[in-house]
């Protein structure tokens, strides 16, 4: 397959994860952080998304709460996961370093895949504050590949 096919395609891939996850309705926590597409590099195994930073997602000190970042991250890194792989992925574990608060408007996670292997796909990601740049979080983690059966309409295992 020529690159800029390759390109195209794990970019359409990308976008169908994230138009699937905005499928699911209000309610579900994966679409409630609204993921929007930034950007993505198959050569080097990389998708960026931006998530907006809502009232509900809020700490009692007004800035996003902890859990809210983990999936922001963990979600970030298993659109990647999948697009990469083509199938279905659950996370298998999960490490978070949060280095600032997340105070600022929108934030930008970028995910990495640094190994690609027959049952586990690990990763990196890094949470940016959109506005200033500044390095907000770091995390790792690791998804297993895993057969299921999809739920009526969902096809690409999120």
């Amino acid at each position: 397959m020529a690159t800029r096919e390759k390109n195209i395609n794990f970019e359409q891939r990308v976008k169908d994860i994230i138009g699937e996850i905005k499928g699911y309705g209000f309610g579900m926590l994966n679409d409630m952080i609204d993921p929007q597409y930034v950007d993505c590099d198959p050569e080097k195994k990389t998708v960026k998304v931006k998530y907006r930073k809502f009232k509900w997602e809020d700490n009692g000190r007004g800035e996003v709460h902890g859990g809210v970042i983990s999936a922001m991250m963990d979600t970030t890194m298993g659109i990647n996961a999948i697009a990469l792989t083509k199938g279905s992925v659950s996370t298998a574990d999960m490490t978070i370093s949060f280095l600032k608060p997340f105070r600022g408007k929108s934030f930008i996670i970028e995910s990495e895949a640094v190994q690609v292997g027959e049952r586990v796909i690990r990763l990196i990601a890094k949470a940016y504050d959109e506005e200033s740049g500044k390095c907000l979080a770091m995390s790792t983690g690791s998804f297993m590949h895993v057969n299921y059966e999809h739920p009526e309409g969902k096809q690409l295992g999120v």
